[in-house]
């Protein structure tokens, strides 16, 4: 039997229901997209789970999208959405970007998350775990803050129950968040804490896991797609493994500083300082020059605009709703 849920409990939001027709409310059916498999949508409302045959007609739909039918379970339209990554997961309000304080910490590999946050019109947490594993946890939570002024960074023990009391903001009823991390950053730790529930379980939502109601309120959306997304397009390289030495780099007088004796080099400064090892530095250059000129480029963009660029439409409209 289905559990019963409320469209605030699936993560209705204002902007969804402004959206809403006289006929929309009084006769059709409002639904959020739980699965998608074998060309046939699995919805859920407020009455329970019902299935949406895929067809050629249709808008490009995934999980997370709220959808209106008619009492008969015809598809009438797709609503707007607050946001998209990629057609794989859909009206994602936080992204928390999970990044272990260890030997794999890589700041670049934050600021790629971070572009696929805002490229989808999500808002972004990062949440830095293994401070304990750690000998300067606040020098590199610094560098991870350094990346924009009103980025919001936490630091957890995933676990400890009390440490996560600083992500309430983004569990309450209402929202939608995921996680996106590389293996190993405790993602996996950090999702089943979060889904303690003093050892009473939660209403399913749907046949797969794919949307998962948090014991305080939220929806996680976890899918296939989106964990695949985060390893074909975002995964670490090599050269990124040098993380420090990349963000040293972003501080050099000139932008295409080579590190070989230039005036105003961050990382000569660094290694005079007794601050960055000499050898490192070497392995460093050694392995860049075995990387086209693009593809250095390409993996050591800074992505200085994630929130200060100008908020599109989407989003204007989102904070007007919430007003």
């Amino acid at each position: 039997m289905d559990s019963t849920f409320t469209l605030l409990d699936l993560g209705w939001q204002p902007y969804f229901q402004q959206q809403l027709s006289l006929d929309d409310l009084e006769s059709n059916r409002i639904a959020r997209i739980c699965s998608h498999q074998d060309n046939t949508y699995e919805l859920i409302d407020e009455s329970g789970l019902f299935s949406l045959s895929e067809e050629s007609e249709m808008p490009e739909m995934t999980v997370g999208d709220w959808v209106i039918t008619d009492a008969d379970h015809l598809f009438i339209r797709r609503l707007d959405r607050a946001s998209v990554f990629d057609n794989i997961a859909a009206n994602i309000d936080t992204v928390f970007i999970v990044c272990a304080l260890d030997e794999n910490f890589n700041l670049p590999l934050i600021k790629r998350y971070l572009g696929l946050a805002h490229e989808a019109q999500a808002d972004a947490v990062v949440i830095l775990t293994k401070a304990d594993t750690c000998e300067d946890p606040q020098e590199k939570r610094a560098q991870v803050e350094r990346l924009d002024p009103i980025l919001i960074v936490e630091t957890v023990n995933t676990l400890d129950p009390d440490s996560m009391n600083c992500l309430s903001p983004w569990l309450k009823k209402g929202k939608t968040i995921a996680l996106l991390g590389a293996q190993g950053a405790g993602k996996s730790s950090l999702i089943n804490t979060l889904m303690q529930n003093d050892g009473t379980s939660l209403p399913k939502i749907g046949t797969s896991d794919t949307l998962q109601p948090t014991p305080k309120g939220a929806i996680l959306l976890d899918t296939i797609g989106l964990r695949e997304l985060q390893v074909a397009q975002y995964g670490a390289g090599k050269i990124e493994s040098f993380a420090d030495i990349l963000s040293l780099a972003e501080d050099c007088r000139f932008s295409d500083c080579q590190h070989q004796g230039e005036p105003g080099c961050a990382i000569a400064k660094a290694v005079k300082q007794d601050r960055l090892d000499e050898q490192r530095v070497a392995n460093f250059l050694l392995l860049r020059s075995e990387e086209t000129d693009d593809g250095i480029k390409a993996k050591s963009k800074p992505q200085g605009k994630f929130y200060r660029s100008a908020q599109s439409d989407v989003r204007a409209r989102k904070h007007s709703a919430a007003e």
